[in-house]
């Protein structure tokens, strides 16, 4: 054992007989005389007030040594011995007290129990809020009344300690005989007998403990293969696939590819240490570990382990190990670092190498499969697993061919291969000898036909995962791609880092080249295409302008301008069509989301696509997969329904025609043939009224059971209208789901599908006083010529007691045609505010289409040609003043200026 790992057990067996002194106190024998009755739950209780006094006190001091000092192995000793404690005051006090009911003489070495850690409690890695597991041994063969007396004092212990809840984190215990051990053990349970296998004495009689190694060996022996065999089965750890780091990520999960590895090579080599520090310790001093693989690993787990640390100061409950979007800045702050310098570390100084270092310690605890299936080449041939393996010594392929690694990739793109891992090893060692600048030209012509055998393989992903994971991707293709390595990315929309946000978007587009598993509609598109090399490339490169834009540059823009020169890096200059069609769909990846928010019964909609795409039928299918392929690596992959809007509006595109006129007297004929729906008959005659009546303002709210509620309103155009009708809805704690707005001439006809502020139809038994109440201030406004500041200062348009998690108003804003799309936070307001910038600029706004969803409102207001025209010539300053307008919302500041409560003369 290392210097340091020694000089830790050393300070933490000083801990806890310090912890021992102090948990003197815990004992009910001190505090009275032997002759007192106590009722049981009193004692109970009492422990548990002594007990969680002293854990808090000491757990406060070890988090404050967490945040002087990143020894996290003596950190993990220390929580651990603090648990022993606890444990063994318990103990004692349970079999106290079952001597003073009983007036007997059992002490904690002659009960016949021994309790036993398991797990991580058992390798002595008990973090903040880890679970502590237990296993509660009675020996074998005990008397009836020395069977009864253990079962008692257990009953104590578990309302002592097990019940308490002492410590923040769940408790969990098995009370097993010994007996049972070698009798009970089915192979399916062998992942549970595992962590019986990290074992280790807390308190009891270490004769039953004793027994009870001795039963655990002789079942290890007993199914020994069956054990290996599940050690040997978590290899999909290691898969290229899981090569994923997130951006809210697990750390327990992320650690778990060094424990496997661990495990599986202490079961092989019969190594008795558990402790996962001392253990790379011990592999390293045996050298079963190189020093560069040691000092990998065991910077990572260090990094790691102190993560989680900080995330059980910060986090509680079931979710207490995954890194949240709302604690990682108090997480690199703590370690001292800003959010994308951590992560950058945390990727490839943690993660990134504990994987590839644990990957290669579990491989190297298996057995090669040497079992020839086919030859793939001189070198090379196949095993039973389908993994590629060197048929013969490679030594003499590497002198002669320092490209044999990139040919090797073609065999997974074509043929969906795997690489074994003396092959990986070969390429970790090797690659750096064919770095570019020692490459000449016809080198460099046979890797980027290479490449082009990647991207035409039928599991082009795969290869591309593999590539990006050995550093060869951004190395040799594409230097650009190494800036999107690790890059934070908006974390309502990513699950993800950039880079493995592309990868994942390749495994989507991938996914359609198999029929059998894939949408129809999406399958059947991509095998139409012409070029899907063109697809492919773009699904790559879709977000490569994010690591070279400045400040605040369009990304899309900036990714556009750097296609032709990559593409002529990796040989496709030669089909300018290509290059062309990458590039447009580089800069235009986002736009389709956005025109499916459109109104999708307005001809002008498909018009603007036919526009978008050049009437490029071709376009118009790549730029479907890539919206596909691009949503489907984020948080927000298509639904089923969202497929089907995709292939309707496809088919709309393709085939609408303009709505014909239709002379009144054939409008007439059909109405009487036909019956018009209910809702819109209803429409119908509110609207007759208002013609009839000759009043400048008609409303009317109808119910709909199960349905948002409608409001409609008609009146003569006025300015400001849509922000003055979507105050009143607001203040009146009603969310719009949908607006039809209607004008011809100077008339107004618009319809709001309104729902409550829970996200649910209105309540009928509330219904007639909401209804009331906006009319009155409907009345106020536009009948009574009322400010809106007069009728809404003592209301507010949402609860303030449920203000928002976020301090800064975030917004995106893009034109499509002549409309232009809002994206921000979905709080009660956002509409209001919206219409009231388009009113205070003097823009009409002629119909408007509400999307809400993960947060985020998404609304889309059709404006005059000339009010899209100002806003793209002054785009920087209208995003400030909406983001001006949307502050309020947030700080709780007034909606309304004073000066509103005087109206204007």
């Amino acid at each position: 054992m290392s210097d340091l790992y020694q000089s830790n057990r050393k300070i933490a067996e000083t801990y806890r007989h310090q912890l021992q002194q102090k948990i003197v106190s815990l004992h009910q024998a001190g505090h009275s005389p032997n002759n007192t009755e106590y009722d049981p739950q009193k004692f109970y209780l009492d422990f548990k007030d002594r007990a969680i006094g002293l854990v808090q006190k000491e757990t406060d001091l070890l988090q404050k040594e967490c945040a002087d000092s990143d020894n996290c192995h003596l950190l993990l000793l220390k929580q651990t011995a603090l648990v022993d404690t606890l444990i063994q005051a318990s103990f004692y006090s349970a079999v106290w007290y079952f001597n003073h009911q009983h007036d007997q003489e059992w002490t904690t070495q002659s009960v016949p129990i021994a309790i036993v850690a398991r797990g991580g409690y058992g390798r002595e890695e008990m973090y903040f809020r880890s679970d502590v597991d237990i296993q509660i041994i009675s020996q074998s063969s005990l008397s009836e009344n020395d069977k009864k007396t253990a079962e008692e004092i257990i009953r104590h212990f578990e309302y002592l300690f097990i019940f308490q809840d002492i410590f923040p984190s769940s408790i969990n215990s098995c009370y097993t005989e010994n007996e049972t051990f070698e009798r009970d053990l089915d192979p399916s349970k062998v992942p549970e007998f595992l962590a019986l296998l990290e074992h280790r004495f807390v308190a009891g009689n270490s004769l039953v403990y004793s027994e009870f190694k001795s039963s655990i060996k002789t079942v290890s022996l007993l199914y020994h293969d069956e054990i290996q065999k599940h050690c040997l089965s978590h290899d999909g750890c290691y898969e290229v696939q899981n090569t994923v780091f997130q951006q809210e990520p697990n750390i327990k999960e992320e650690m778990r590819r060094l424990y496997w590895a661990l495990v599986s090579i202490r079961f092989l080599q019969n190594l008795k240490t558990t402790n996962q520090f001392e253990l790379l310790n011990e592999l390293f001093s045996k050298n079963l570990l190189s020093p560069l693989a040691y000092k990998s690993i065991q910077s990572g787990l260090h990094l790691l382990s102190h993560i989680r640390f900080f995330l059980h100061i910060f986090q509680k409950g079931t979710h207490r190990d995954t890194m949240s979007y709302e604690v990682r800045e108090k997480i690199a702050q703590s370690l001292g670092f800003d959010v994308k310098t951590f992560f950058q570390k945390y990727f490839f100084e943690g993660v990134y190498p504990l994987k590839r270092f644990s990957r290669n310690l579990y491989w190297e605890s298996m057995a090669a499969d040497t079992k020839k299936k086919k030859s793939l080449s001189e070198f090379f041939s196949l095993n039973s697993q389908n993994q590629i393996y060197f048929e013969k010594n490679p030594e003499s392929l590497y002198t002669q061919d320092p490209l044999w690694l990139f040919k090797v990739f073609i065999w997974v793109a074509e043929r969906d291969y795997y690489i074994s891992y003396e092959v990986i090893r070969a390429i970790e060692q090797h690659v750096d000898q064919a770095y570019p600048i020692f490459m000449d030209e016809e080198s460099k012509l046979k890797i980027q036909n290479c490449f082009k055998r990647y991207i035409r393989g039928k599991y082009f992903a795969k290869a591309l995962r593999l590539l990006h994971e050995f550093g060869i991707l951004g190395d040799y293709f594409i230097p650009a791609f190494n800036n999107l390595k690790g890059m934070l990315q908006d974390i309502y929309v990513h699950k993800f880092p950039t880079d493995i946000h592309i990868l994942s978007a390749l495994d989507v587009l991938n996914g359609l080249e198999f029929r059998d598993t894939a949408d129809p509609f999406l399958s059947e598109l991509y095998h139409s295409q012409r070029d899907k090399t063109a697809i492919k490339l773009a699904v790559l490169l879709h977000d490569i302008g994010k690591g070279a834009k400045v400040g605040d540059q369009n990304e899309e823009l900036v990714g556009a301008r750097m296609i032709p020169q990559i593409l002529n890096s990796l040989g496709y200059s030669d089909k300018p069509k290509r290059v062309d069609d990458v590039a447009f769909l580089v800069e235009k990846h986002l736009t389709m989301y956005d025109l499916m928010l459109l109104d999708p019964e307005a001809d002008d909609t498909y018009d603007m696509v036919l526009d978008l795409v050049s009437h490029d039928k071709e376009r118009l299918k790549m730029l479907i997969l890539l919206t596909h392929a691009d949503r489907g690596g984020t948080k927000m992959d298509m639904s089923s329904s969202q497929i089907k809007q995709l292939k309707l509006f496809y088919q709309y595109t393709l085939h609408h025609k303009k709505r014909e006129s239709v002379p009144n007297n054939i409008k007439l004929e059909f109405l009487k043939m036909v019956r018009l729906p209910r809702e819109l008959q209803s429409q119908l005659e509110i609207y007759y009224r208002f013609i009839q009546s000759r009043e400048p303002f008609l409303a009317e709210m109808l119910f709909r059971p199960g349905q948002p509620s409608e409001l409609i309103v008609c009146t003569r155009d006025t300015r400001g209208f849509l922000h003055k009708v979507s105050a009143v809805l607001a203040f009146n704690q009603l969310d719009i789901v949908e607006a039809n707005i209607q004008t011809l001439n100077d008339k107004v006809f618009d319809v709001f599908k309104v729902i409550d502020s829970t996200g649910k139809p209105i309540d009928y038994g509330d219904f007639f006083f909401i209804q009331q109440r906006i009319q009155e201030d409907l009345q106020r406004i536009f009948i009574n010529k009322e400010p809106l500041a007069s009728i809404f200062k003592e209301r507010s348009v949402a609860n303030l007691s449920e203000k928002p998690h976020f301090q800064e108003v975030k917004l995106k804003m893009r034109t499509i045609g002549r409309s232009v799309k809002l994206s921000t936070h979905n709080l009660p307001g956002t509409f209001m505010m919206e219409t009231k910038v388009f009113s205070d600029a003097n823009m009409e706004c002629q119909k408007a289409v509400l999307h809400t969803g993960q947060g985020t409102a998404s609304n889309v207001f059709y404006l005059r040609p000339e009010d899209v025209e100002k806003i793209m010539n002054n785009e920087e300053h209208f995003i400030q003043t909406i983001k001006k307008s949307l502050r309020p919302l947030i700080t709780g500041e007034p909606l309304f200026l004073q000066e509103e409560l005087t109206p204007s003369s």
